[in-house]
């Protein structure tokens, strides 16, 4: 008697192709799909615990943890660029303390915007609003950064968190991407509000290290 073969994968579609009429390709796109969401969902998660428990995140150098902090966010979510700016205090500036570029694998900083330049957008962030523009330089609360920002710098898609820090709010986490136009995740919008929450975290501990300093 001929041994039995279990059919593998790809008989198993074609029989339910024959026997239900399902769309094997679509079907197998999906399925594709489905992995691929998983594999990001993980990454994300993977580096939310790797951040939360990095050292330099409560180290008090500040710095440390904006590079570390921005690096693992353009990693994860992979964009280009991931910075935090910081308002200055007549809030009126906003200025780079730290900016990831994953294409060079360089940190960089010192950039300044103006609220004179770019009123509308100021003033979103000062209402404490999450920007996710997926065209950048047609939306609203973004396309003044277009002439002067975006098309030098190759950016179609922003998505900028704002930093509370106490009641107040100290600045902006925000991702950059390049290429076609990016829809933003809700899984990305938390992923970036969670390194806003870490910016504002590392922020109190290097104030209070300074202040204890300070008593000393």
């Amino acid at each position: 008697m001929p041994s039995q073969m279990h059919p593998d994968s790809q008989s198993v579609f074609s029989l339910f192709n024959v026997a239900e009429g399902v769309d094997v390709e679509a079907l197998t796109l999906e399925v594709h799909q489905l992995r691929e969401k998983e594999n990001f969902l993980n990454r994300l998660l993977m580096a939310m615990t790797l951040l939360s428990r990095h050292r330099s995140i409560v180290s008090g150098d500040l710095g440390n943890a904006l590079r570390d902090i921005t690096r693992m966010a353009a990693l994860s979510v992979q964009v280009q660029r991931a910075s935090v700016w910081f308002l200055d205090d007549t809030r009126t500036n906003l200025s780079c303390a730290c900016i990831f570029d994953g294409l060079e694998g360089l940190h960089s900083e010192g950039a300044r915007l103006s609220a004179s330049r770019y009123p509308t957008y100021f003033a979103e962030i000062e209402r404490g609003r999450v920007v996710a523009a997926e065209d950048a330089r047609q939306d609203p609360r973004t396309r003044e950064f277009t002439e002067g920002y975006l098309v030098p710098l190759s950016i179609t898609s922003m998505l900028d968190v704002p930093i509370k820090h106490g009641d107040r709010l100290a600045g902006v986490v925000c991702l950059e991407h390049t290429g076609p136009a990016r829809a933003w995740l809700p899984e990305e919008k938390q992923f970036a509000a969670f390194a806003s929450s870490l910016v504002a975290l590392a922020m109190e501990v290097t104030e209070r290290i300074a202040s204890l300093e300070e008593a000393r």
